[in-house]
């Protein structure tokens, strides 16, 4: 899938959907575009421990790039 310049709505989205499946996600903290990757970062709890996870997400194709 190839769509051309995801929104920061759409990245945050994804990165919502993909750290859903692991983590209760509490909140969005920010997300910024940085040569052609977004990285978004929120605020997420698993088992009552509150972190701050990364995700990098393609602008271009919306794949993952990784996340920490």
């Amino acid at each position: 899938m190839f769509v051309l310049n995801f929104n920061n709505k759409q990245a945050e989205e994804i990165a919502k959907d993909f750290l859903s499946q692991s983590y209760s996600v509490i909140k969005i903290e920010k997300s910024v575009l940085v040569d052609q990757t977004w990285i978004v970062e929120l605020l997420v709890s698993s088992y009552g421990k509150d972190t701050v996870k990364k995700i990098k997400i393609n602008n271009k194709t919306g794949h993952i790039m990784g996340f920490e």
